[in-house]
């Protein structure tokens, strides 16, 4: 998992990640923060101060796909919104995949 707060937190990406474009568009228009998901993230539950849980269990907000990863939006507030980034990739589990798809819009 690693967490983009700001433009200066986009240096933990490598500019040839594909993740790096699509981080790099969503950190200057969300009010909140972005959280890319790793595949070593996808067991594990989260413990974020404005989130505890798994993955699945989140009830999203908002959930899109695009360039390969899904966008999933969980608004703690109407001033603040987390976006997780979770690539489409053959390791994501069906069952979070079916999940993220059931809260598409």
């Amino acid at each position: 998992m690693i967490i983009f707060k700001s433009m200066q937190n986009l240096k933990q990406l490598s500019p040839i990640d594909p993740a790096y474009a699509v981080v790099r568009e969503r950190i200057s228009v969300l009010p909140g923060y972005i959280i890319l998901i790793e595949k070593k993230d996808i067991q594990k539950p989260f413990d974020l101060p404005e989130l505890k849980g798994c993955l699945e269990d989140f009830h999203w907000d908002g959930v899109s796909k695009e360039y390969g990863y899904f966008h999933a939006v969980y608004l703690t507030n109407n001033e603040f919104a987390l976006e997780f980034i979770i690539s489409d990739r053959p390791w994501l589990p069906a069952d979070l995949r079916k999940h993220l798809n059931a809260h598409s819009h």
